[in-house]
């Protein structure tokens, strides 16, 4: 859900130190009803003052897209630069220039992040449009 509602601060129990274009892929596990509701009450109420277009589906296991990493905060940190930040998470990741895949490769992620095969790689590459910004 991420990469759909074009979150600039996504929560993390762990650091990272990667900065650059960073692959999203969707979990195998399908989101209830009850989160999708919870989540999406949750950012129209923050983003009370944009109109947020929801997709009508949310994809499960595969690759969605890609964004740019330009930080990785701690919460004391994210604190002091995002006063009313939308995270409570111990680190928070900063991410721009969301651009998503016309065609999703369905894909088998993993934990945390890894590196995607060569040939899914390429072939990622050559579909992604820019997502609109919220």
């Amino acid at each position: 859900m991420y990469f759909y509602f074009c979150i600039r601060h996504e929560g993390r129990t762990w650091y990272t130190a990667h900065r650059g274009r960073l692959w999203i892929a969707a979990t195998a596990k399908m989101p209830s009803t009850e989160e999708i509701n919870e989540l999406e009450s949750f950012y129209q109420c923050f983003y009370e003052d944009i109109d947020i277009a929801f997709p009508g589906v949310y994809p499960s296991a595969c690759l969605l897209g890609c964004v740019d990493v330009i930080d990785c905060l701690s919460q004391d940190q994210y604190r002091v630069n995002f006063p009313d930040g939308e995270s409570s998470s111990p680190y928070v990741i900063i991410a721009e220039n969301f651009q998503e895949l016309v065609v999703k490769f369905p894909i088998k992620g993993q934990h945390k992040i890894w590196k995607l095969t060569n040939d899914i790689h390429s072939a990622a590459k050559k579909g992604l449009r820019s997502v609109p910004k919220v």
